[in-house]
């Protein structure tokens, strides 16, 4: 079915249809679709044709490539006109020279031809991949092809004419191979490591493993990697703290109960299994470390009727005191400084600073490091 509007720039378009029987063999078959325009009708009609037989994973033994024929005189293509791409499975087990294809020129039922192979896999490197028997046509792979060294080849035949002088047009095939779920995924680490805060909430993803694997996940799922967790080590206090995406690999806070005083570490054991779930699987770790509370502190002023304090980072005397103050109350002159850390929620204390009324300023009481953010007994100068 036509989903949307179409320009055929060059007349027509060739494309691929795959289907998969229930045993997972995959099978291919050439689909081209070109305008025709007929004399008499005043309209134009999109025609679809199969132009190849339908293709097995590896070729059938009775497929034929036809070169093309000639175009003197016709106005549009034949079905022999497109030569499709085939696909030869990886990993073959031969015997070897194995044969793939036939191929025939027009020219054989008057005359001898004979054929030649140049390209990739011929000529080019790897060189002797691919043959091709002098008279009769047929096309041979030698050896064993691997998708994840080569996943295609490019090859030209040529026909001539025996003790004749003619000559078919270079015609362009296209090998593809397919792939095979011959590897199993890797590990971009291990192990990986990760911190979670103690009080992170159900939700919090604080690390990300990931593997990868040489196969096809473009069109197959021997490449598609799948993520899960094994094993948490210690199961304490509960077995299943933490989860793992399976699409991404990212780990994230499954349950309350991180205690980072009783329980610092944990080894979680992953495995990633290719094929969506269902294929080959590797193993991997993670190792969590559970953080404290933020140990970051702030502080605010509380009260400093006197106004002669700097409350920041650090806790300075913007001017110095007197005891004739009329905020100095029993000779002291006091200041209540807050404290606040960034946790969540966030820890608050309080301190009290004292100047005992002497004409004396304090240049620094204290700083970010010394001060705990619970209450202080005084400061005093």
């Amino acid at each position: 079915m036509l989903k949307r509007q179409v320009t055929l720039h060059e007349g027509h378009k060739v494309f691929s249809v795959d289907a998969w029987d229930s045993s997972g063999k995959k099978h291919t078959v050439s689909v081209r679709v070109e305008r025709v325009h007929h004399h008499h009708e005043d309209h134009h009609m999109d025609t679809v044709m199969n132009i190849s037989s339908p293709q097995m994973e590896s070729p059938a033994d009775d497929l034929v490539l036809m070169f093309p024929k000639s175009s003197t005189g016709l106005k549009r293509a034949k079905r022999g006109w497109v030569i499709p791409p085939f696909n030869v499975l990886e990993n073959g087990r031969g015997p070897f020279p194995e044969k793939l294809v036939l191929i025939k020129s027009d020219y054989s039922k008057e005359a001898t031809m004979q054929y030649r192979i140049t390209g990739e896999g011929a000529d080019l490197e790897p060189k002797g991949t691919f043959t091709i028997e002098r008279l009769s046509g047929n096309l041979f792979v030698t050896r064993p092809l691997d998708r994840e060294k080569k996943a295609s080849y490019r090859l030209v035949v040529h026909a001539t004419g025996v003790d004749i002088n003619i000559a078919e047009a270079p015609m362009e095939i296209i090998v593809y191979v397919m792939d095979q779920n011959d590897n199993k995924p890797v590990f971009t680490q291990n192990p990986f490591n990760g911190n979670v805060p103690e009080a992170a909430e159900i939700g919090h993803e604080f690390m990300t493993v990931t593997a990868t694997d040489a196969d096809d996940q473009e069109s197959t799922d021997n490449g598609v990697i799948s993520y899960s967790i094994v094993k948490q080590d210690p199961e304490l206090p509960k077995p299943n703290l933490f989860t793992i995406n399976s699409v991404t690999g990212g780990i994230r806070v499954n349950a309350l109960g991180l205690e980072r005083e009783t329980f610092s570490r944990y080894t979680v054991l992953i495995t990633a299994t290719d094929r969506a779930g269902e294929g080959y699987s590797s193993t991997g770790t993670a190792v969590i470390t559970v953080t404290g509370k933020s140990e970051k502190i702030m502080y605010k002023d509380g009260s400093d009727p006197d106004d002669w304090l700097s409350v920041n980072v650090m806790i300075k005397v913007k001017r110095p005191t007197h005891r004739e103050s009329p905020f100095v109350k029993d000779g002291k002159n006091t200041a209540i400084i807050l404290t606040v850390d960034d946790g969540n929620p966030p820890a608050t204390g309080t301190g009290t600073l004292v100047n005992p009324g002497q004409d004396l300023g304090i240049h620094s009481v204290c700083k970010d490091s010394s001060v705990d953010p619970s209450p202080s007994p005084d400061v005093k100068k």
